[in-house]
């Protein structure tokens, strides 16, 4: 970032009220205020890239039942990657890319917890909130170490051509499985199977999407990999087969409802001896380099790609960005690029 930083302003994005249905720019404010000064052992970073997440309206919900919330006049919670241009902590120099978990802001004043130094050489700045971040991480290690696809086996992934899925599916091919995608769309489908590799892909907005699975898993499904949750997971499970997974990675068809509701179909889990789990990927953090370095690698052999979909503008753009995550614009992770990334 140039030095005159002290020039600009920090925009800032607030919860306004606990949306109902999809959240939109009447549930948030956006505020400008001064840059936040950088104290004893502070850094401050400016923000380049924020991340937009499906989660986001899972916890501005008018509930305590989740692992974080956000209330009305918190400022809204969101993962940056950035530069840091103001250092007075001897572990990040000015210079430094970083990812933040700041909120959603221009820029964030840290005392160095919860900051990790990033290296743009092994993956663009973007990338780090999405094949790199949260989103990769949790596809990688949901694969290899809880599904586990074994070479000939059927994996369904529910959400396919998300920021989680469009990675998920990808690492269950590496592993040698038939890979099948729901999706919500035609364009959708065809970019699966075209540029991601996806053996079959479905349109679950199709009135006969669950005959289609039938026909495409003739030996049942060995492992569900789902973001989705609601009819969709509801339906999957009747295809389960013997001693099958189904991880449940996400339930974004239920963010928005009133009241959540689960599987109704669970007693195909005792009949095949199947296993249901959660996932959640904060229990591998000691171990994300080593997924990065992994991934790093298949994507140099052009075994792995990191698909994102960019929306340019500045902080107060973010809450239309994500009407349009929620309405289903995104191919793979969805990122909102601010000015300072120019």
């Amino acid at each position: 970032m140039s030095s005159g930083h002290n020039e600009k302003v920090n925009q800032q994005l607030f919860l306004k009220r606990v949306p109902e249905g999809i959240a939109g720019p009447e549930d948030f404010e956006a505020k400008q205020l001064p840059i936040p000064e950088c104290g004893d052992g502070q850094v401050l970073v400016e923000s380049h890239y924020l991340g937009l997440d499906a989660a986001l309206r899972l916890i501005v919900r008018d509930s305590d039942e989740f692992l974080f919330r956000v209330r009305p006049g918190d400022i809204v919670r969101g993962s940056a990657a950035g530069l840091v241009v103001e250092s007075n902590n001897s572990k990040f120099a000015v210079g430094d890319y970083v990812l933040a978990s700041g909120g959603v802001q221009n820029f964030i004043v840290s005392n160095g917890e919860g900051l990790e130094r990033i290296d743009v050489s092994q993956a663009p700045l973007g990338a780090w909130l999405g094949g790199f971040g949260v989103s990769g991480l949790t596809a990688y290690f949901a694969v290899t170490e809880e599904c586990k696809p074994q070479p000939g086996q059927t994996v369904l992934i529910n959400g396919a051509a998300g920021a989680v899925g469009s990675i998920a599916g990808q690492l269950c091919k590496l592993a040698g499985a038939t890979v099948i995608g729901l999706t919500g769309s035609a364009e959708k489908c065809v970019w699966l199977v075209e540029e991601l590799g996806y053996d079959i892909a479905i349109n679950y907005k199709d009135a006969d999407w669950y005959e289609q699975l039938v026909e495409a898993a003739p030996e049942r499904l060995d492992v569900i990999f789902d973001n989705v949750g609601g009819t969709i997971l509801n339906e999957s499970l009747r295809l389960i087969g013997m001693h099958g997974v189904v991880l449940l990675c996400g339930s974004t068809s239920q963010y928005t409802e009133e009241e959540m509701s689960g599987p109704s179909n669970y007693i195909w889990l005792g009949t095949m001896r199947a296993r249901m789990q959660g996932f959640v990927i904060f229990d591998y953090v000691e171990r994300y380099s080593e997924a990065r370095a992994r991934m790093a690698r298949w994507i140099r052999d052009g075994r792995l790609k990191i698909p994102s979909y960019e929306v340019t503008g500045d902080v107060d753009v973010f809450p239309e960005a994500f009407q349009r995550l929620y309405e289903g614009k995104n191919l793979g992770k969805m990122l909102l690029k601010l000015p300072a990334a120019d």
